[in-house]
């Protein structure tokens, strides 16, 4: 359903990747007004290993293969290890599940994290085959022959890691703990001549944006056919993504706003914010969606475009020496940083960088701090631990080994439960249980600080973006303005032909 169609059915019944998933989306730029093409998708998704593969990865490929489906696309699923037995998914029990009777000695030892983890085989629906490196890449390229003549689109959600060298090397990480650098999907879909767009939402995922280029590794020059994409993040940061939460309403990683923008609706099914439909041609392109994100995403991830990539990689080094600039340029990241401003009480005045700098710095402070009370309370927690596993030790040798025979009878004879119960009325377990729940308590502080500091990082973002387009039309080459403008006109296409 298109923008239009959407909004207008609600208002006439009385009222819009951590880890791996991969979407391949065929015939993207045919206009509105033609006859649809079919659209080819192909989806890749899961963890490195069980310890990597969270509920969210799940989760986030079950739903983005919803959306396809809607919008009549063909889906071809590779998750995990594919439909083989044993479990390759891995969740954390909600927070009204988490009563264990064995709860005291997993505080203890060590294992509460582990104690409400739980592990089962995917529920992810028509999977063709695993993402095993040497079973995929194939598959890969057999569907990227097969679809030579369309517009491919290929969205990442999952776990990346960081290069060392050129931001070429970062990776898709797949299962069995292989992997597939930027470098090397350069190679793979080099001998194309269609359009290839991508949306990666992993860690250091912004390294995917050398796709675009003619040398993955340097340069500015662009490949010969048009390729376009969008990241959670650049090569350099963590994304927010990955997950053993299977809360979908705590969702703040990039794929949850960027898809809830292209189908028009959140998770749980209430309609989105606004219409991202910035042009009003109704239908919300991938560009649409990407700067719907960066106004609407309350989350780590500092997204970004290829185009913005250009933009920031373009820049001569003697423009930066011109003076600050007091007023901005009237472009979209303009409009989205006096949003974000007002959103965040910072003032538009002239110092309204430095103000940010500022708010920015306080929050860095408060993030030191809870980590700094973090530190002390495991060091207050630790002396406790170790009281009180050597006073169980002493008494029930059999504690010591969790896997052996002589356990396995303490657990059956039902002495496990009884000491478990006698554990938690001792005074120095209760001590450890209130400065665990502290330390517990500060994942949710962290995350909204961190989160917090996101959005003074991305007003100064989008400041200097609406800065470097104005720049690029100034002083920018006819060459250079022209190849700001094919990627543009990439990133403008919908995710399905209409």
């Amino acid at each position: 359903m298109t923008s239009t169609n959407r909004f207008s059915h609600l208002a006439a019944t009385s009222k819009c990747v951590t880890a791996a998933l991969v979407v391949v989306v065929g015939a993207l730029s045919v206009p509105v007004v033609t006859q649809a093409s079919e659209t080819t998708a192909v989806m890749i998704g899961g963890g490195y290993d069980i310890h990597g593969s969270q509920g969210q990865i799940e989760l986030n490929v079950k739903w983005v293969q919803g959306i396809l489906e809607q919008q009549t696309a063909s889906v071809h699923t590779f998750f995990t290890d594919g439909d083989e037995a044993g479990v390759d998914v891995h969740y954390n029990l909600s927070a009204d599940q988490r009563k264990s009777a064995v709860e005291p000695l997993a505080r203890v030892f060590g294992d509460w994290v582990l104690e409400t983890r739980r592990y089962r085989e995917h529920t992810v629906a028509n999977v063709a085959g695993s993402t095993r490196r040497e079973d995929l890449e194939p598959s890969l390229r057999q569907l990227i022959d097969d679809t030579a003549d369309q517009t491919l689109l290929m969205v990442y959600n999952g776990h990346g890691s960081q290069s060392y060298s050129t931001p070429d090397h970062v990776t898709l990480n797949l299962w069995d703990n292989t992997h597939l650098t930027a470098n090397e999907l350069h190679t793979l879909i080099k001998p194309r001549q269609a359009p290839f767009k991508f949306v990666f939402t992993q860690c250091y995922s912004g390294g995917f944006h050398r796709l675009a280029y003619d040398n993955p590794s340097s340069g500015l020059e662009l490949a010969d056919s048009p390729r376009c994409g969008f990241t959670a993040e650049s090569a350099y940061r963590l994304s927010e993504g990955c997950s053993a939460s299977i809360e979908t309403d705590d969702y703040r990683d990039y794929t949850t706003y960027f898809f809830s923008a292209l189908s028009g609706y959140e998770r749980n099914g209430d309609i989105i914010s606004h219409d991202p439909d910035l042009n009003e041609d109704g239908v919300t392109s991938l560009r649409e969606a990407h700067l719907f994100t960066l106004e609407e995403a309350f989350s780590t991830d500092l997204s970004r475009s290829t185009s913005e990539d250009y933009l920031a990689r373009w820049q001569p080094w003697y423009l930066r020496w011109l003076p600050e600039q007091k007023n901005l340029p009237n472009n979209e990241y303009s409009r989205i940083f006096r949003d974000l401003a007002s959103r965040h009480d910072v003032e538009l005045t002239d110092s309204i960088v430095t103000d940010i700098r500022q708010k920015l710095a306080a929050v860095d402070s408060s993030i030191e701090d809870a980590s700094q009370q973090r530190y002390n309370l495991r060091d207050q927690a630790l002396p406790l631990q170790r009281q009180l596993q050597t006073a169980l030790v002493d008494q029930w040798p059999a504690l010591l080994g969790p896997y052996t025979g002589a356990y396995h009878d303490l657990a059956g004879s039902g002495q496990l439960l009884a000491i478990s119960n006698e554990l938690a009325q001792n005074p120095i377990y209760n001590d450890l249980k209130a400065i665990q729940d502290q330390d517990y308590a500060l994942d949710d502080t962290l995350l909204q600080l961190e989160r917090e500091a996101t959005q003074y990082q991305k007003l100064l973002r989008m400041r200097h973006l609406a800065i470097l387009k104005q720049q690029l039309a100034q002083y920018g080459s006819e060459q250079e303005k022209s190849d700001y403008q094919s990627l543009l006109s990439c990133e403008e296409t919908p995710l399905a032909a209409q």
